[in-house]
């Protein structure tokens, strides 16, 4: 089965350095988020969660989780600015 993460991963030169978390932003509409290590703030102008090493921040309007796993997620709504602490 394809995987787009280890396909990416394979062309790269340091894949250590990308197995932390993945983030798909698509169109600014939705997020795919894989690798993530629990939720730290959930509203519908700001969606925060763990990630190893650090905190990812998303902001915008009308935000919602439509997918939670123990280590995946799939944010949806007008997402206007990332940040990763």
């Amino acid at each position: 089965m394809f995987n787009f993460f280890d396909e990416l991963k394979k062309k790269s030169t340091n894949a250590e350095m990308l197995s932390n978390f993945n983030i798909v932003n698509m169109s600014g509409m939705l997020m795919y988020v894989e690798g993530h290590q629990g939720l730290t703030v959930l509203s519908t102008k700001m969606i925060a969660f763990k990630v190893k090493k650090g905190r990812y921040v998303v902001e915008g309007e009308d935000l919602k989780l439509s997918e939670l796993t123990e280590n995946t997620m799939i944010i949806q709504g007008k997402i206007v600015k990332t940040e990763l602490f």
